[in-house]
């Protein structure tokens, strides 16, 4: 798992192991394990060094956009005790931190993360961003919004209206900082119906080839991948509102907009229904200047050029492992 930081027209990725050389700096510390929670410690010092994010808890603007009636949250208290762990790691001068408080509060809204066993990594962070976002989402009566097809208008057109829709209900930091737009193409095999959507997302899953030699996989391989068109199965059916059934229509997804941060999850683990597995193909990406504009459908938007900031790696196989995180600072 790696996350894009943007800003300034640039973008990075983000890890947990801080590759800072002071101990005098501010966020040079470690996270105890609390058992086998190394999958928390390693998503949380990933978060922990998006530095817009980290900045606006640290400054105390959270307290003034935390929404306590939002039925989707959790009453702010992920939000606060999110923000207590991140001034305990970047105000306080110790060494490391135990995250029991910030531990007990996720369990109570999250049952999978009560116990001290071995979770996933991006599940937990998929979780905290949302939870992050409904506690300060600045939208206190979300408005209800009938969702409408492309119907043959142009993409820019209907990118902005979803675009804008999506922040007529979700305006927090978490949205200004992580969201992105993608555009999703259905063709009915039997019509040639097309119906085009776009939707917000907030981290990228990108799949990963299965190959069997360990060749090594360049980064932008696998966002080619994720763009190709496919057949969907005949167990996921899309309904064709020409047609009036559902068809095995042909999908395809692409990248609208990107954001400023930008998460990006592997698919490292397979399954079917017999087996499943961990794919260990290598990917290789650059530290610096990762150039994705070219798969970004939008004309106006961009450049996106993103640098490395984070990495969270899983260690191991489908039985057990370790998680681990490192930093790379920009």
């Amino acid at each position: 798992m790696a996350s894009l930081h943007r800003y300034g027209g640039y973008n990075s990725y983000s890890s947990s192991y801080n590759y800072r050389e002071s101990q005098s700096q501010p966020g040079l510390c470690g996270l105890s394990n609390l058992g086998n929670t190394c999958f928390m410690n390693s998503a949380l010092q990933c978060l922990s060094n998006v530095s817009p994010l980290t900045e606006y808890f640290l400054t105390d603007q959270y307290e003034a956009e935390i929404n306590r009636e939002n039925p989707l949250g959790m009453r702010g208290e992920i939000a606060e005790a999110y923000a207590d762990l991140v001034k305990q790691m970047w105000m306080s001068r110790s060494s490391y931190v135990a995250p029991r408080t910030f531990k007990t509060q996720v369990g109570r809204f999250a049952p999978q993360f009560s116990g001290y066993q071995q979770q996933d990594s991006q599940e937990l962070l998929a979780f905290l961003l949302d939870g992050l976002h409904e506690d300060l989402n600045r939208v206190k009566k979300k408005p209800y919004l009938a969702l409408r097809d492309a119907e043959g208008r142009p993409d820019d057109i209907v990118a902005k209206e979803a675009w804008t829709n999506h922040r007529l209900r979700n305006d927090s930091v978490i949205v200004d900082i992580f969201h992105g737009l993608f555009k999703s193409t259905l063709v009915c095999p039997e019509c040639s119906k097309v119906s085009v959507t776009f939707d917000p997302f907030c981290y990228l899953t990108l799949p990963l080839p299965m190959k069997k030699d360990r060749t090594m996989e360049v980064f932008l391989e696998c966002i080619e991948l994720f763009t190709t068109m496919e057949t969907l199965g005949e167990h996921d059916p899309w309904y064709c509102p020409t047609c009036k059934k559902h068809q095995q229509a042909t999908k395809k997804f692409d990248l609208w907009s990107l954001p400023r941060i930008l998460v990006v999850h592997l698919k490292r683990f397979s399954y079917n229904r017999c087996w499943r597995d961990k794919l260990d193909t290598l990917v290789d990406f650059p530290i610096r200047d990762l150039n994705v504009s070219e798969f970004v459908c939008d004309p106006k938007a961009g450049p996106y050029v993103y640098d490395l900031i984070a990495v969270s790696n899983h260690y191991g196989g489908m039985g057990g492992g370790h998680c681990e995180s490192m930093y790379f600072p920009y």
